[in-house]
């Protein structure tokens, strides 16, 4: 009897574990199996010149990355991020049109310095112009590249505003996250992005970790936050149109969001070409296999490059 009755209290243990385990791993502002979102997610924009690519911070903690071309030759960062409580981030810089345009599809809390945005009922506006308490200037970064965030300040600074913490749960196709099936699907250990002579992204698979490892110009992309390289678990590779702005004197661009073109697809060491389309500019972006539906994801984060038709990217 006695024996009996310390094995149950050992499966009771075993599965209280389990069940505490489980809890602690699943983020509370969303549900994988619905594709839930919950409340709203933050959005930063971050720099990402050689200057600023040696002191940012954050990076590794996103959820989403999108990363999409500025002025020549740079490309910029915006971060998503779920749920998180307290994370350093930047250099924190200023939005693009189009940047707004993708955080509206979260409803996200817009985290960033001046620039170009858009006024959108779905989107909490936090520019550090008009909102600077959230921010603050690292004296020990020097130039203008010094300005940095916290999702913990973020989340502190939303709460002033009515009702903008709260989010009326709805499906986004990026939180698919899944078991993914892909045994016959192409093998696929390296990639390269090439946006200029000067700006080489790499990618290399290490499948003990189901994550791809982030190279810039060869030298491991390093998150300054934690010391750790960049690890991702599913790239997106978005085509669209991007032009010269005419007439620009900066040397923007337009990038298109609406419409409808190729991706390309990797996670743990494999490839799918698939398609993006996006209806018109209130609906979310949407990645279909080629019986139209949305594709899955593998768990983790994802890194996606909207990146020009012509772009040169090779993966063997």
């Amino acid at each position: 009897m006695f024996l009996k009755n310390t094995y149950l209290i050992r499966i009771s243990l075993i599965f209280f574990l389990i069940i505490i385990t489980f809890t602690l791993y699943t983020n509370k502002s969303f549900s994988s199996k619905d594709n839930i979102l919950n409340e709203k997610p933050i959005a930063v924009m971050i720099g990402n010149s050689p200057d600023e690519i040696i002191v940012q911070s954050g990076v590794s903690k996103a959820k989403i990355i999108y990363e999409i071309e500025v002025e020549f030759p740079f490309t910029r960062l915006m971060a998503i991020f779920l749920n998180d409580q307290d994370t350093i981030v930047g250099p924190v810089r200023s939005s693009r049109y189009y940047f707004s345009r993708i955080c509206a599809e979260w409803s996200a809390v817009f985290a960033h310095c001046g620039g170009q945005r858009l006024k959108n009922p779905n989107i909490l506006d936090i520019d550090q112009m008009h909102n600077p308490s959230p921010y603050w200037r690292n004296e020990k970064i020097g130039g203008w590249i010094n300005l940095f965030t916290s999702t913990a300040k973020i989340n502190q600074e939303k709460k002033k505003y009515s009702d903008s913490g709260n989010l009326i749960p709805y499906k986004h196709n990026l939180l698919n996250f899944t078991e993914l099936d892909l045994k016959n699907n192409n093998q696929i250990t390296k990639i390269t992005i090439k946006y200029n002579s000067n700006y080489v992204i790499n990618y290399e698979y290490h499948d003990d970790q189901k994550k791809y490892y982030r190279y810039i110009n060869q030298k491991p992309h390093i998150d300054q936050g934690s010391g750790e390289q960049i690890k991702v678990s599913n790239i997106i590779i978005q085509y669209t149109s991007i032009e010269k702005i005419k007439d620009d004197d900066k040397g923007r661009v337009h990038v298109e969001l609406i419409g409808e073109g190729i991706v390309k697809v990797f996670n743990r060491g494999t490839y799918q070409l698939v398609k993006w389309i996006k209806i018109n500019k209130d609906k979310q972006t949407l990645f279909l296999d080629e019986e139209g539906s949305p594709i899955g994801y593998n768990y983790g984060n994802a890194w996606i490059h909207i990146l020009s038709k012509d772009s040169e990217v090779w993966f063997k």
